[in-house]
């Protein structure tokens, strides 16, 4: 066993005087975040003192602006090529589309201290079929924002962000972020953060940025009380209980739409949700998240009174090969019980991802009970496959059919058919290393009884290979 020790020590030993410390020691640097304004680099202050391996874009992620180094800037940015086939697109027979499509973005981080930091992001999209609202824009402020740390003690943290920035709450079922398209979804906001432990509170009130094609002229208009963007506000929480697995989300979100429609009704919305969450794991295998979320106010002259429950569970195998995780997510979302009733019942998700039920961007949880059956492996470290076939019913047989992010497509007219189809979907997603990324998305969407009762009845087929390159 002496021996054995003496050897391993030799072993190390000439390891470390080969190839230096950094070899032996030295861990892979944090992946990049999907919220860019988060990532810190601090960890490249001291080059003595980093435990990280070297990386290949450190000389711009920390540039020290003075001799204490406490004021520094950051630099990154993401290219993002996709090229994109539609046959039937919203079922539309004439909706035959081969594009290409692009984003760039480009950020810088200007860190003053302890307390202080200003974060601006550029966004450019690009599409070469047609310029589409959320894919297109010359160039634009994507972010621009200032954050004041607060000065507290315990280990409570405590902030106040002011500008353009990105939101996302919870499972991003109201407020997500809008990766799907070219422009993700950005806020005029105001908001406070508060942090201790795993207790996150936070309080926000804004407009949400609507992109559009020309080179910076989205406008800014947090203080605009006249603004005809969709306005939110409300207060967020998520905590732990003492005893019980998991965690715990209780949420209230105002919103404010100027024209907004649903079945038989338009006008001004006032619309209030509040909402509870559960999710977690149950040992090593069993993964769980379970949303409740009722909502009420007024569209128009008609009262408000509307839900969606949402559960999703997973198993992992973790004993197998490939790590096979089979999934069923359950979703039901109310629709208009009644036509001209002088009340709407038809959920709003406000501000979900498009690409909720894929990239095709096809339908959206407005008047929807589906079953989504699904499973993933892990044929490698750096390879996932996932698919899943989800089938789709209207929730009423008196309100329509729903497209991204909350647009009647397709009206009732009538029909008792529920039925709205299925679809398949599959991505892959490759990592070739922390800056590039490959995914391949395709979807075969089979039109149910009631799309049949229309003129846009055909099936859908939708392509979409992926490059992701990111610094």
């Amino acid at each position: 066993m002496k021996t054995k020790k003496i050897s391993l020590f030799i072993v190390m030993f000439c390891l470390q005087y080969v190839f230096g410390q950094e070899a032996i020691e030295k861990k892979e640097a944090p992946a990049y975040s999907l919220f860019r304004a988060t990532e810190n680099y601090e960890y490249l202050k001291d080059k003595d003192q980093n435990e990280f391996k070297k990386g290949a874009f450190d000389a711009i992620k920390f540039i020290a602006l003075n001799d204490q180094k406490s004021i520094y800037v950051s630099f990154g940015g993401q290219f993002r090529p996709r090229f994109e086939h539609y046959s039937n697109r919203l079922w539309n027979a004439e909706e035959d589309q081969n594009f290409y499509s692009q984003r760039l973005a480009f950020h810088a981080n200007l860190v003053f201290g302890k307390y202080v930091r200003v974060f601006g992001e550029l966004y450019h999209g690009y599409t070469s079929h047609e310029k589409e609202f959320v894919e297109y824009d010359e160039v634009d402020i994507h972010q621009a924002f200032i954050e004041f740390k607060l000065p507290l003690k315990n280990n409570n943290n405590a902030s106040i962000v002011l500008g353009r920035q990105e939101l996302a709450y919870g499972s991003a079922r109201l407020i997500g972020f809008r990766e799907g398209p070219n422009i993700r979804r950005t806020f005029d906001a105001a908001r406070f953060v508060y942090k201790h432990g795993q207790t996150n509170i936070q309080a926000f009130y804004g407009h949400e940025v609507r992109p559009t094609f020309e080179a910076f002229d989205n406008k800014f208009t947090l203080f605009d009380d006249d603004a005809i963007n969709p306005k939110l506000w409300g207060v967020y929480s998520q905590f732990k209980i003492k005893g019980f697995t998991g965690l715990n989300e209780v949420f209230y979100i105002g919103y404010q739409n100027q024209n907004a429609r649903f079945n038989d009704v338009l006008g001004k919305e006032n619309r209030h949700s509040i909402g509870l969450r559960r999710f977690g794991k149950l040992g090593k295998r069993f993964q769980y998240n379970t949303e409740i979320i009722y909502q009420f106010g007024e569209l128009g002259n008609a009262d408000i009174n509307a839900f969606n429950i949402e559960t999703d569970w997973h198993y992992k195998l973790i004993n197998t090969i490939w790590l096979w995780n089979p999934g069923l997510k359950l979703e039901y979302t109310s629709g208009d019980k009644n036509r001209g009733d002088g009340k709407i019942n038809s959920f709003n998700p406000l501000f979900v991802n498009p690409a909720y039920y894929s990239l095709a961007a096809t339908i959206t949880p407005i008047n929807l009970l589906s079953v989504h059956p699904s499973i993933s492996v892990k044929p490698t470290e750096k390879l996932m496959l996932y698919t899943e076939w989800a089938f789709f019913w209207r929730a009423s047989k008196n309100d329509g059919l729903y497209q991204p992010p909350r647009f009647l497509n397709q009206p009732a007219n009538g029909s008792g058919e529920k039925d709205l189809g299925s679809q398949f979907g599959f991505k892959a997603s490759y990592e070739f290393n922390k800056h590039l990324s490959f995914d391949l998305d395709i979807s075969y969407f089979i039109a149910g009884k009631f799309q049949k009762t229309s003129e846009a009845s055909e099936n859908i087929f939708h392509f979409a290979p992926t490059l992701s390159y990111k610094f």
